[in-house]
């Protein structure tokens, strides 16, 4: 019989004080533990527990067995955390390349809930632009990228989320007008953009719509172009998920014909990722929106 089963049993039943709340804890009938306990007794020869008026107790032999058998289960429990451990859940290095948009929406979560549960865990985040984290994770400095789908099978991709673009002007601009901004109109403004290394996505809507932009200010961060347009100084075409986290004095439309870019985790190859990485992706999928 399972010796460390049994313990189990025998410990749970001492503990809760009855056979029934044991079961319920354990997932068996009483019937069952009873049988359990008693074949283990006749194995090892005396008696383990005595039943009484409020439930069970142990005997005296078993009571002398109580600290090897709290021993067992405390060893048990420190053999599986030691395998989380060595399989890096508990502990290790996850370095994560990130854009500023999927860094302020997705990373505050991820973060929270392993230094809550795993914090010993160590992040080596990197915000940088989409051509960067390819180069990161291909050439292994990077474990995954937070980042938009490539265009070539380069990496591994797992989608998770798509982010609408969207145009962006100072208040009371000539697009106001529109309910949805026909993209030709683009070209009749001039532009604050991010380099294209960064952003990808921004540049095959004006290669699809046969025009190139007036680009008057280019920048690497999201955030400085949304500045610059509040200040009147052009117009630009930004992610939904940046313009949710930096309200300010501009306005916003959709495109026509509507445009997207398809955010997700990429990684040299998901099949022989490690345990920590998997653990990471297997959050994302649940918790991005």
């Amino acid at each position: 019989m399972n010796t460390n089963k049994m313990v189990s049993v025998l410990l749970t039943s001492i503990d809760s004080g009855s056979l029934t709340k044991a079961g319920e804890i354990l997932g068996y009938t009483q019937s069952n533990l009873t049988q359990m306990v008693k074949a283990f007794e006749e194995e090892i020869g005396f008696p383990l527990l005595i039943k009484t008026k409020r439930g069970v107790e142990p005997t005296e032999e078993c009571k002398e067995l109580l600290p090897s058998m709290r021993a067992i289960m405390a060893q048990e429990e420190k053999f599986y955390q030691e395998i989380d451990s060595i399989r890096g859940i508990h502990k290790g290095t996850i370095r994560i390349g990130t854009f500023v948009s999927t860094s302020t929406s997705w990373l505050p979560q991820l973060l929270s809930f392993f230094q809550a549960n795993y914090p010993n865990v160590v992040f080596e985040i990197e915000e940088s632009g989409q051509d960067e984290m390819l180069r990161g994770i291909q050439n292994g400095s990077l474990d995954i990228a937070l980042m938009s789908q490539p265009d070539a099978d380069s990496v591994d991709f797992i989608p998770l989320l798509e982010d609408p673009l969207m145009v962006v002007f100072s208040e009371n601009h000539d697009l106001s007008s529109f309910d949805y901004v026909p993209v030709k109109e683009l070209a009749k403004h001039p532009m604050v953009l991010t380099y294209q290394s960064y952003d990808r996505d921004v540049r095959k809507i004006f290669d699809n719509a046969g025009f190139e932009p007036d680009v008057k200010y280019y920048f690497k961060d999201d955030f400085a172009v949304l500045t610059t347009v509040q200040y009147g100084l052009g117009i630009a075409v930004l992610p939904e998920l940046i313009i949710e986290k930096f309200p300010g004095d501009y306005d916003c439309r959709m495109l026509k014909p509507e445009a997207y870019r398809t955010l997700g985790v990429g990684i040299r190859s998901e099949k022989e990722a490690g345990p920590l990485a998997r653990f990471v992706i297997d959050f994302l999928k649940q918790n991005v929106k």
